[in-house]
């Protein structure tokens, strides 16, 4: 179907407001996505070093702005059921979250979602 020239300009404006309405409202309000400012570091603990291991924590690289942060527990590959929320503010000293290894294998945090602390 071919649209008249007048409508042309009428149909251009409305596709544009489909494509914007279709577009998450955090990237149309130039928004950083929280899960970005999230990361995991490494420290040579004597109990982990014990183990083989390293202990695992967590910080905030946002230069301003606190995060929020839920994380799973995985041990040697399973989710283990246990939950954690932290809060972490920008420039503080990493949190602790525990050995890379136990006793009896390899344990892991992942990132189940972060928000800004002041954007509640």
């Amino acid at each position: 179907m071919t649209l008249a020239p007048s409508l042309r300009p009428l149909a251009t404006a409305l596709a544009a407001a489909l494509a914007l309405a279709a577009t998450p409202a955090r990237a149309q309000a130039g928004e950083e996505d929280p899960k970005q400012f999230v990361a995991f570091s490494e420290d040579f603990e004597a109990v982990c070093v014990e183990r083989e291991g390293v202990m695992i924590q967590i910080y905030n690289k946002h230069p301003s702005r606190p995060l929020r942060v839920w994380l799973e527990r995985w041990h040697m590959g399973a989710f283990t059921g246990d939950r954690s929320k932290s809060d972490l503010k920008p420039g503080a000293e990493p949190e602790k979250l525990g050995c890379s290894r136990t006793l009896t294998g390899k344990q892991e945090w992942r990132v189940v979602r972060a928000q800004f602390i002041d954007a509640q």
